[in-house]
């Protein structure tokens, strides 16, 4: 009788300590947290001058009334914290774009924004709004 008794809680618990002992690979995410500064596009503008800049991955593309086509600068992107950074030189010109968390209103349009934005180029600086986009 003890082998009648045996066998059957044998095979319910074998399982069970062998699945106990296997190894799985851990499991691995696929999407990148947003605190390693993933590719964001954000899209920033600024009143009087009017300027916009719509950045994508390390290319910034400046659009003024002289430039409604959009200038192609190739930016450095630095994140710290919060507050993404952009630099990089145009023609021996150095220019910034840093966009921060804060709220924001366009002072024309009366438009809110998730982001402020400020735009040096050639050491004129230059606040305004920014939000995600393209």
């Amino acid at each position: 009788m003890k082998k009648e008794v045996m066998t059957p809680l044998v095979a319910l618990v074998l399982p069970l300590l062998l699945s106990a002992c296997s190894q799985h690979a851990p499991s691995v995410s696929t999407t990148a947290p947003e605190a390693t500064g993933a590719a964001r596009q954000f899209v920033a503008r600024g009143n009087e001058p009017f300027w916009t800049l719509k950045v994508n991955g390390d290319t910034l593309a400046w659009i003024t009334p002289d430039h409604l086509e959009g200038r192609q600068l190739h930016a450095d992107k630095m994140v710290s914290g919060d507050r993404t950074t952009y630099t990089g030189t145009d023609q021996g010109k150095a220019f910034s774009l840093v966009i921060e968390p804060k709220p924001c209103t366009d002072s024309m349009s009366g438009e809110t924004f998730s982001h402020t934005s400020t735009w040096t180029y050639a050491g004129e600086r230059n606040s305004g709004c920014a939000g995600e986009g393209s």
